[in-house]
């Protein structure tokens, strides 16, 4: 469900602001699911070793060469994805 934040009361906003860690805007909206048990895989990492992956990986995106395109082969890259996944895609222009 999508609520936005201008139409929650004082004390939703601060339960949604306690839930997510950090201050919500008035032009914000805020999602809220919920999980079957069944569906959480539970973590075989402990707390240590989590924040041990999570650092590698940042590391890892941070000293990865990102290639600088021209927003027309961003474009071209983009249309491509869509065409190779989506089945009779057209472009609309």
């Amino acid at each position: 469900m999508l609520y936005r934040v201008k139409d929650l009361s004082p004390e939703q906003k601060r339960a949604a602001e306690m839930l997510l860690g950090h201050p919500v805007s008035d032009d914000e909206a805020i999602s809220i699911n919920s999980l079957d048990p069944s569906s959480i895989i539970p973590s075989e990492l402990s707390p240590k070793e989590r924040k041990a992956a999570l650092r590698a990986l940042d590391e890892r995106f941070a000293a990865r060469q990102v290639p600088v395109v021209s927003p027309e082969e961003e474009e071209d890259l983009v249309r491509e994805a869509f065409r190779s996944t989506t089945p009779h895609h057209r472009t609309v222009r």
